[in-house]
């Protein structure tokens, strides 16, 4: 039985909501057009002439960089414009806006300035140290839907946020997503006027690339080890990095990170440092990863060399059972030390949106060739067609993992974002077989939510491989999990369900790459069953 949403409800919710929404309402003019399969990259963001005193010294509107690399790769988003239809639909819009604004009115009549709202109280709650997660993590939800009331509430709130203080450690990872990525790509969608020209001041635009700065500053001591790993936690009190529960490090007794970590910090740094013109921000993200991307299947790497010059004395080495996919759970952010285990995934979603947003950067086609290779790893050994339901003539794709040396033919909600990276990555790079294999992913995920009961897809769910040389580790308990294998070709090993939004994201980028509507129809059919399932009671009054 699917659980109903916990406190985080008003939270996550938006995520899901948002990405709906750009099913239905984003112009065709917001990205790159050109025909479907062929293949290249999108218009690059860049910042407008109003980069005030954060310009670094440059003068005007795009910088050099982002001029050329509108040249680099191949056009991602279906020719909408050349098919002679619009690519939005105004009245599921309007509802999935009038969705957005009515949760951010609740939020701000029970819990404003609080990171997140209880469901049954109404009132607020800190989980993200008390910064106001919820406000500043929609800024671009406001922004991208038009609701400028609501933005500029979020934006004279967010201004206000005193990021030198902490109600605890500070989880780098969860605040650069949060917190400093929102900020950010606020700034972005001002320059680029998706936020209506003449809302936000130029001081209003400036002080809010300074408060990103701010919580940037705030942030690099994590950046601060031997190894340029970033620390697990930050202490915004002493301004050092540190463990999760900030004892001290003892002797043989490293913290780690994992992958996810390591590299979630790529892109929202950079874009800081475009805006800033402060490379320093950039570098310590390029440095963070370095350890993942750079691993080439031997002891040694010269690219690894020339940016940590001591890496002999700490002794990196590859860990990879297939190329591109380092096989570890965490990262010794001391001595470098990778410690074995399955695989990570927003690492490899950020290695081709690494080289999408900065092609000109010095180590773009490493990023790009990295991901190329987990991907070919990817679709060589971990995609299996599972045995197909009743009715059926075949099964449907799904991601297998692989951990400690075990193959298990079991894949979780999360992991459904990877349709969308693979269709994302293979219009640019002019991989059909890349494209084709995200749509088989998308379609898999798909069937995990139109098979239930509730029409909602499951956190965790397993099948038998069609392939017979595969041997199975995993099988149905119960009669329960027996008819569903039966059915529908999987049965559900979890059946919580978070408000995850990877499934109705990857929706999102079927239909921008190919122009079906068909995706378009399955965002709608989600949408439909999450909000009455997950709605809950204010001061028993609106429902969500």
């Amino acid at each position: 039985m699917i659980r109903p949403a916990t406190h985080r409800t008003r939270f996550v919710i938006l995520a899901f909501v948002v990405i709906v929404y750009f099913n239905y309402v984003i112009s065709p003019e917001f990205g790159n057009g050109g025909s479907s399969f062929e293949l290249s990259r999108p218009q690059s963001s860049s910042s407008s002439s109003r980069l005030g005193i954060f310009n670094g010294g440059r003068e005007g509107g795009k910088e050099k960089e982002d001029e050329e690399s509108s040249r680099y790769g191949n056009p991602i988003q279906f020719d909408f414009k050349g098919s002679g239809r619009a690519a939005g639909d105004s009245k599921r819009a309007d509802e999935i806006k009038e969705t957005m604004s009515r949760t951010f009115w609740k939020y701000r009549l029970g819990a404003w300035g609080s990171d997140e709202i209880m469901p049954i109280s109404g009132n607020g709650k800190t989980t993200r140290n008390g910064w106001a997660a919820t406000i500043v993590d929609t800024l671009t939800t406001a922004a991208m839907m038009g609701l400028e009331e609501e933005f500029k509430l979020e934006l004279s709130f967010t201004l206000g946020i005193d990021f030198s203080r902490a109600e605890d450690l500070v989880d780098p990872f969860e605040t650069t997503i949060r917190y400093l990525g929102a900020m950010v790509s606020t700034v972005e969608l001002i320059d680029n006027g998706v936020v209506r020209r003449g809302l936000v001041s130029e001081q209003e635009r400036n002080a809010l690339v300074a408060k990103a700065v701010e919580l940037a500053d705030k942030l690099a001591p994590g950046f601060d080890s031997p190894s340029g790993m970033i620390w697990p936690r930050v202490n915004f009190n002493t301004d050092k990095g540190c463990r999760e529960d900030g004892r001290e490090v003892g002797l043989h007794n490293h913290p780690t990170i994992g992958p996810a970590r390591a590299g979630t910090n790529w892109l929202e740094n950079r874009i800081l440092s475009k805006l800033t013109g402060n490379d320093i921000y950039g570098e310590n993200a390029t440095r963070a990863w370095n350890l993942l991307t750079f691993l080439s299947g031997t002891s040694k790497c010269e690219v690894l060399s020339e940016i940590l010059p001591y890496s002999d004395d700490l002794g990196y080495r590859s860990s990879e059972d297939w190329p591109g996919l380092p096989n570890v759970l965490g990262i010794d952010i001391l001595g470098g030390l990778l410690i074995l285990t399955g695989v990570n995934d927003r690492y490899y979603e950020y290695l081709i949106k690494a080289q999408i947003l900065a092609p000109k950067d010095r180590h773009a086609n490493v990023y790009g060739e990295r991901w190329v290779k987990a991907v070919e790893s990817t679709i060589k050994h971990l995609a299996q067609w599972s045995t197909p339901g009743k009715g059926r003539q075949r099964g449907k794709l799904f991601l297998a993992q692989w951990k400690n040396g075990l193959l298990t033919s079991e894949m979780g909600h999360l992991a459904c974002f990877a349709g969308g990276n693979f269709i994302l990555g293979g219009k640019y790079l002019g991989r059909r077989d890349f494209v084709q294999f995200g749509l088989d992913v998308v379609d898999g995920c798909h069937e995990t939510y139109v098979s239930t009961t509730t029409r909602i897809g499951p956190e965790r769910f397993a099948w038998t491989p069609a392939d017979k040389r595969i041997v199975p580790v995993l099988y149905p308990q119960h009669g329960g999990q027996r008819e569903q294998k039966s059915n529908a070709g999987f049965w559900v090993t979890n059946a919580r369900y978070l408000l995850r939004p990877e499934t109705v994201e990857s929706y999102f980028y079927a239909y921008r790459a190919t122009g079906n509507q068909m995706y378009q129809e399955w965002a709608w059919d989600a949408y439909k069953y999450v909000i009455p399932i997950c709605c809950v009671m204010i001061g028993g009054a609106i429902c969500f």
